[in-house]
Order: C-alpha cells, then structure tokens, then sequence
C-alpha cells in the first residue's frame, strides 16, 4: 500500500515471513543448550528458530527465570560495536525474552536483556571485543500467547551499526540526484542506501545529513521512506544546508519547505535533516534525493600523509560512500602547484560503507612537500582532495658546533638520516677549503671531535656532506 505524508511517501512491506501455527507438535530443538548454540554471520539475513523442547535459562541469566525453554545462538565479534535484532516471532502478541552474554558457556557475564513487549528485541552492543565470542539465549514459557503448542518461532541476526552521518562533517554521500523531479519508481531503482539493520526503532529520533553540487540556483529535496507505519511515518522533522566546510547552517526549515534557495550552481552543500520514527511503527530504508542537484561521486573522510623513519611517506584515506568510483590517483608536488603521480588505487565503485585505502610513496621529496586525492568516475570525471603536506628532513640536521667559537677539542654533533661515508669540510670566507676529512656515520645523532687547531683567527663554514646533498653552519676561530 502507498500513501502520501506531505511530501513523503511512505511504502508498506513485511520485512520477512513467517508461516503461522495453529498449534501442534513441534521440531525438537538441537541447539537447547549454550554449548550447542548456533553459530551466526555478521551481516548475515536473519535466521529461523524455534524455542520447542528448548533448555532452561542460564543460571547467570539477568532477567530470564522459571520455566522458561531456550534456544542458543553464538557470534563471533566483527567490531567494538555491535546489535543483536530479533525482529519478530511467527504470531502477534507473542512476547519473548532473549539476553546477550559474553565470556564462555561454563561462565557467562550477562551484557544485555529484554523481555515483555514489544515483539521484537534489539540489543545494542558496546565495548565488545573483536575475535571474542558472545552467545544468545531466546526464551519463551510455554502455555503464553504464542498459541504455537507452546513454543515461540522467531528469526534472528547479527551486525555491525551503519556508520554515523549524522554531523555536517560526517555525510553519508549517498542521496540521487536529478535536473527535474523524477518518479517513485526511478528514485528507488536508483536508491543506494543501505536498509536500515536493524530497523529505525519506534520514537526514536535520528540525523542524516547528504552532500551535492548545486546544478540550479533552487534545490528541492525528498526521501522515499520504507516503513511499516501506514500513515504518517515522520514526526519533529526539521531541516539545515550548510556550506561544504560546514559551521554554522546557512538554511533551516520544516517539512512545510523543501526547497533550498537561493542555492549557487557549481557549489558544494550538505544537507541535514533531523525526525522522529512515531512511536507505532519502524523504519526500513530511506531513499534521499535532490532535484536541480548533482551528487559528489565520493565522501572522503579523511585524507592523511605521515612521514615514517624520515624516508617514505605513507597515504592513508576514508571513504564513507563511494558511487561509480574507479580508482584514486595519489599525486605529490613540491610547490603545491605542479604535480606528479605517485601511484593508482583501485576505488570501490558503489558503496555505502567505510572503505580504508594506503599508498606508500618510497621516494619522496625532501624537504617539505604536498599531496593531494584525485578521485575518478567511470565517466573519466575527477575530482580533488584538500592538499596535505609533510616534510621530510634532509640528509643532516640539527648541527650543533661546541664551543663555538671553536678550540681544540670542539665537537660537531647532527643527526643523520641514514649511515655511510660523510665528509666534514670547512671553508674560509674566500671558499677555500682548508680543512677536509671523511667519516663513516651512523644514522641517527652523531658526535665529531674537530681539527681545528690549524686555522687562523676569523670566521669559516663547515660543511657536512655524503656526495648528493650538503649542510653547512658558521664557526668562528678567535
């Protein structure tokens, strides 16, 4: 079913199905008990079970006593921070309780528990371990509301949060967009958003912000909303656009306007919209989209370059959505102005998660030096990446001569930036060289005792060298 809510529409779906019970035997269960839990995927559709013949709780159970039947799950943690969805039993009104526990099963350590309404239970995760395994108890007392014989069908999952995108800084990058107001149809075969998993929970309030590039001076968003809401299915909604380097909102507004204007073309924007779920229903999906707007092919979080062991630069990028991206080019300059190619990276294509991306540059410029992304579409479109700059530090530094001025027994200390044969030169204000003599240096601080007792009073440069590159500092001989 299809309705309309101002400028939203809402489409009406079960998120999965399950067949109904009117009584009767059951499957005996083979995971009743922690030890033969089912293992789950991250990630993964959810799974079909079942609490008939199930086992009793845990003794360490939280919340969950008496006779009550247990079916067990297990997973494995994929990340820090995780859910567990147990998104609906086989027949209205049947309540279950489940809970979350780590450690192992002849020690549990209960870390989330629900029972009672509503159907569905989502436990949010934090603080989990990744490589840890955690397991899962569904209960359900036999005799209840479920009407099934006695035992509750349910579906379970496990995963991993979307990232956040709920900041002018931290965008999603994944809305359509299109020069004149397209069909439902076309927005949801265009939409590349991931559902939600799990569900936009009932009165929950929630922040989703999108960049695009202005292609008229008057930008009209909209959002198809996939819910089993039925009717109004936004509440509290409001709206901000912000310059692409964010602050303060150049542009607020309610569900009453959704037009940006006056908007200018060519420019970068990021759009946020804030709403809550209504209390009676979820959210599944949102498809965003602008009109009189280009997307931005990449939202690029971060873009970094580290100097390591003052010899290789390495290239470090986020990415929080990539759509039709074909690969990156690393490119580096020594004045930020010409640029040459450092390498090429495969891009994602199409994606809607966190893609980590590296690059080492071995050869890297001394001195200070500047890196910048271009990211290219399928089309052969670019674009740019904010510049980045590093320094690396040249053969010698830090020379220190003490005394200064020097006496016998004055001591040239430097840091060299890696070991092998090095002259030390001094030269008169004439540029004659009166004094030369090789050393083999380590890298690193390096201490030289001077011969000096030779030179006349006045003032010289000492030079320290390898060959390709020198560094020199004033001494004085009183």
């Amino acid at each position: 079913m299809k309705t309309s809510l101002y400028l939203f529409i809402v489409i009406s779906f079960s998120f999965f199905s399950i067949k109904g019970y009117a009584g009767g035997p059951c499957t005996p269960i083979a995971n009743n008990s922690c030890g033969n839990a089912v293992s789950l995927t991250s990630g993964n559709p959810c799974v079909n079970g079942s609490t008939c013949s199930g086992g009793v709780p845990a003794a360490s159970s939280a919340c969950i006593a008496g006779a009550y039947e247990c079916s067990w799950f297990s997973f494995v943690a994929t990340g820090t921070d995780m859910f567990v969805d147990i998104p609906l039993s086989a027949t209205s009104g049947c309540h279950f309780r489940t809970e979350v526990f780590s450690g192992n099963c002849g020690s549990l350590t209960s870390l989330s528990c629900q029972s009672g309404a509503p159907n569905d239970d989502l436990h949010a995760l934090s603080g989990l371990t990744i490589g840890n395994t955690y397991y899962v108890q569904v209960c359900y007392a036999p005799g209840g509301p479920c009407g099934n014989g006695g035992w509750a069908e349910t579906c379970i999952r496990v995963g991993e949060p979307d990232p956040p995108c709920n900041t002018c800084a931290a965008p999603c990058g994944t809305a359509a967009g299109y020069p004149t107001a397209p069909t439902v149809a076309q927005v949801v075969a265009d939409c590349q958003t991931s559902p939600f998993i799990p569900e936009l929970q009932p009165g929950s309030t929630h922040t989703f912000c999108y960049d695009f590039v202005a292609t008229a001076t008057s930008v009209d968003f909209n959002v198809i909303i996939t819910s089993n809401c039925g009717g109004g299915n936004v509440t509290n909604f409001s709206w901000s656009l912000y310059a692409i380097t964010c602050g303060a909102p150049i542009q607020t507004g309610t569900l009453a306007s959704l037009t940006f204007s006056p908007v200018t073309i060519g420019t970068a924007y990021v759009f946020c919209y804030t709403f809550d779920v209504p209390g009676t229903c979820t959210h599944s999906q949102h498809c965003p989209y602008f009109v009189g707007a280009t997307i931005l092919p990449v939202t690029l979080a971060n873009f970094d370059a580290e100097v390591v062991d003052n010899s290789i630069v390495e290239l470090d990028w986020l990415t929080q959505s990539e759509i039709n991206n074909d690969y990156y080019t690393v490119e580096r300059s020594k004045d930020g102005q010409l640029f040459e190619v450092v390498g090429l990276v495969n891009g994602a294509g199409n994606s809607s998660k966190i893609n980590s991306y590296n690059m080492v540059d071995d050869d890297p410029y001394n001195g200070t030096s500047y890196y910048r992304l271009m990211q290219t579409d399928y089309d052969g479109s670019s674009t740019y990446s904010r510049l980045v700059n590093v320094n690396i530090k040249t053969a010698f530094n830090d020379l220190v001569v003490m005394p200064n001025p020097v006496e016998n027994g004055s001591t040239l200390t430097f840091n060299a930036n890696a070991e092998g044969e090095t002259s030390i030169a001094v030269y008169n204000i004439a540029g004659e060289r009166v004094l030369n003599e090789n050393y083999l240096v380590n890298k690193g601080n390096n201490i030289i005792v001077l011969s000096t007792e030779h030179l006349s009073q006045g003032m010289y440069f000492l030079q320290v060298g390898n060959g390709n590159e020198t560094t020199s500092i004033k001494i004085i001989k009183n």
